[in-house]
């Protein structure tokens, strides 16, 4: 019964089947791994984020983020800048064609989602909401 109350592997379960119910979009129809869907979203929310800062927005390590922006960069859909004080760091952001392929994805991600809520009320959908700003600013993720 501990894995009922324990709060990490209850988000992360639900995490994981939330992910799995759109993953066929962006794996099957987009050709895209997870880490190259959220670097995507990720970008198209900001007009430029390093790879740090995606790193901690995405979440992942260094590594699934470099090789999400490498395949992305492939694609034509991502361009990296030298930052001008500190050539190490690059500045990505993305090209008309990366914003083009996420516009086209992004009404298929809104529908799925809307597909996995459609069994809940409006005022069910309203705590699910309001449970999530709750954990938010838990984890000061608020904004």
């Amino acid at each position: 019964m501990f894995l009922k109350t324990y709060l990490p592997y209850r988000l992360n379960l639900l995490a994981e089947l939330t992910s799995e119910h759109t993953r066929p979009i962006y794996r099957q129809r987009h050709e895209l791994t997870r880490p190259e869907w959220r670097v995507l979203v990720n970008l198209a929310e900001e007009p430029s984020l390093t790879a740090t800062e995606l790193c901690e927005r995405v979440p992942a390590h260094k590594t699934k983020v470099s090789r999400a922006l490498a395949e992305l960069e492939a694609r034509g859909w991502v361009v990296r800048t030298p930052d001008p004080q500190d050539r190490r760091i690059a500045h990505a952001s993305l090209t008309t064609r990366g914003k083009r392929a996420f516009n086209r994805i992004r009404p298929e991600m809104e529908a799925a989602t809307e597909a996995l809520l459609a069994p809940l009320t409006p005022d069910e959908r309203a705590k699910v909401d309001e449970g999530l700003r709750v954990l938010e600013r838990l984890f000061g993720q608020g904004g």
